[in-house]
């Protein structure tokens, strides 16, 4: 089995913009100049199907006043297709966040994404340290363990003139996870996309309820840093993401399986990591 814990239903207009930013997307190996064409569920279904992926999840985000809507967007996906699910989002400045929570686990939705630096929020501020409680509060209540899966491009601030502030750091990212042992935290892009690896080793210290995706990182770390971060969290705490629709399958399969080889993964050690993880996490 294989699922792809990370991908994206970008609008054309949020593609255009990021092209835009040319010095950006070279640092992160954007495939800018595809992502125009991989923009509906047929297209991701299609590419899923043809390279043996089960299930594609999707990650919304968005502003304060525009959540209801984005998470009903990307509901409305997963009518297009078997394959695909989706995760919701939160702002921890909305009103009614607690019937939001109800309303997504009704839904059957497992958890929730956080882009911080495009939302415009700081993860040490009490109003996220009340969602989180909120969202615990209510999985706890439901025999739910809810599941939250963070954006960490800590060089947004550089690219998207956003708040320092509102960057998640590995180091707020880890006291996220200490201070919310019943929510299954993933830091995405292996914990800090351009990070330094040494501050991703540093503060992100192996607990049960972290894990690491690998969307994008095996483009912008070092091949000996990805590898030495599979070893630290090991098999059982990582989980295949591709950022689609800036990565493909084609590419991306083999290259993360590639470098579980080198980590030394066996065979069912890989399958976990591809598929068996998030099969457990997202109660697939």
């Amino acid at each position: 089995m294989i699922v792809d814990a990370h991908c994206h239903m970008f609008t054309p207009r949020l593609v255009h913009n990021v092209s835009k930013k040319t010095d950006m997307a070279a640092i992160l190996k954007l495939g800018t100049e595809h992502a125009y064409a991989r923009l509906s569920p047929a297209k991701l279904d299609a590419a899923a199907s043809l390279y043996g992926v089960d299930t594609c999840i999707l990650l919304p985000t968005a502003h304060v006043h525009r959540v209801k809507e984005e998470n009903d967007r990307h509901v409305s996906f997963t009518r297009e297709s078997s394959r695909i699910r989706t995760l919701a989002t939160l702002h921890p400045h909305m009103s009614n966040i607690e019937e939001e929570v109800e309303r997504v686990f009704s839904l059957g939705i497992p958890g929730f994404k956080f882009s911080s630096f495009t939302q415009g929020f700081d993860l040490a501020s009490p109003e996220c340290t009340t969602m989180m409680a909120v969202v615990e509060r209510v999985g706890l209540d439901k025999n739910q363990r809810p599941v939250m899966v963070f954006d960490t491009f800590v060089g947004a601030h550089e690219h998207f003139a956003a708040d320092p502030a509102f960057l998640t750091t590995p180091k707020k990212l880890a006291e996220i996870v200490e201070r919310h042992s019943g929510i299954t935290i993933i830091g995405a892009h292996m914990g800090g996309l351009t990070a330094d690896c040494d501050e991703i080793v540093k503060h992100l210290k192996p607990r049960d309820n972290l894990y690491l995706d690998t969307s994008n990182a095996a483009h912008t770390l070092q091949e000996d840093e990805f590898v030495q971060l599979l070893h630290i969290h090991g098999p059982e705490h990582i989980l295949f993401g591709t950022d689609w629709p800036w990565f493909h399958y084609r590419d991306e399969i083999a290259l993360i399986r590639s470098l579980a080889l080198q980590a030394g993964f066996s065979e069912l050690e890989i399958n976990l990591l591809f598929g068996g993880n998030a099969q457990r996490i997202f109660s697939l």
